[in-house]
């Protein structure tokens, strides 16, 4: 039974990976980019808000006056990171104007970061064959979490380090607000890229290419912003590619690789079964010869074969 709460929370989880699908549809549908890197993004707008965002707001809390423990020096910064995000926490509960300008600051720092980071990192392999673009991009998760682990000052490293509660000032409604910030923001991600979709239509094809990957990395990596901001704690092994690559990415097969309402459908669809498969884990543990924590990726993987075999056929109907 889904009680209130657990409808705010996977609203808001089903704007955010609607938006992540979006960035998708923009590089891969629109861009012809066969680029499936995507938790770069995403974690990169995490370390955004960890590694900046966190950081200013303890000195803005300093210069309020908060006395904060040792954080300084990474050791400190890790070790006192739930301490000293709970005290500049309550700091934000009576100044609401620079919780927002907090806000708006990591989403924008999100957006330019990560586009910046998708596009550099596939730049070396744009001039390749598709499938070149594909394997070289399919590596660079496994290289960024790797760097966001061995460099501790970015998110604490295996440890990871808690934030700041930016929405601190909204205590009794922040689910709902929460929910309202999702959903405009996946608005908002519709709207700009239908218009930039429109101007491109004259660029040349490396014009677009640089425009649609920023662009695209960049929604991502504001969403990966986002939900740093929500759960109120960043570690390298909470942006997966599995939950923000491959299931937004089976949302956009499902939805032929287009955008509007089409993706729209799909990405309900997609997580209504993604819903169903988490709920079912419990409920036939025992019944297969493995793990059922593997149910998920194997179930994936089993539609993902589906929706591209869907929109093979589709192709094969329309060039006929």
């Amino acid at each position: 039974m889904i009680d209130f709460g657990s409808f705010l929370y996977f609203g808001a989880y089903f704007f955010m990976i609607l938006s992540v699908a979006q960035g998708m549809a923009l590089i891969i549908g629109y861009g012809r980019l066969h680029y499936l890197g995507f938790s770069v993004p995403v974690l990169v707008g995490g370390l955004t808000v960890s590694t900046l965002t966190c950081r200013l707001a303890y000195i803005f809390a300093e210069i309020g006056g908060v006395s904060l423990m040792p954080w300084a020096s990474v050791n400190a910064w890790v070790e006192n990171s739930q301490t000293n995000a709970g005290l500049v926490s309550a700091f934000l509960e009576t100044r609401p104007l620079l919780g927002a300008g907090l806000v708006l600051l990591s989403l924008v720092l999100a957006f330019l970061l990560a586009g910046m980071v998708t596009w550099i990192s596939a730049k070396p392999a744009l001039g390749l064959e598709p499938v070149h673009l594909a394997i070289f991009s399919y590596t660079l998760p496994s290289f960024f979490a790797n760097l966001s682990l061995t460099f501790v000052s970015l998110s604490g490293g295996h440890n990871g380090v808690f934030v700041p509660d930016v929405f601190a000032y909204v205590t009794p409604s922040r689910e709902v607000l929460f929910l309202a910030v999702s959903g405009l923001v996946a608005l908002l991600v519709s709207l700009l890229s239908e218009r930039m979709v429109r101007r491109l239509a004259d660029r040349s094809d490396a014009g677009v290419d640089r425009t649609v990957l920023f662009f695209g990395g960049g929604i991502i990596g504001a969403i990966g912003g986002l939900y740093s901001l929500r759960y109120l704690f960043v570690v390298q092994a909470n942006y997966s590619q599995l939950f923000w690559g491959w299931w937004p990415l089976l949302m956009l097969v499902f939805a032929g690789f287009g955008r509007g309402r089409r993706l729209l459908a799909s990405a309900f669809m997609v997580q209504l079964l993604r819903l169903f498969v988490v709920y079912m884990k419990d409920m036939i543990t025992g019944v297969f010869f493995f793990p059922v924590a593997y149910l998920e990726s194997l179930l994936l993987g089993l539609f993902m074969i589906l929706g591209l075999l869907i929109y093979q056929k589709r192709l094969d109907v329309s060039t006929v």
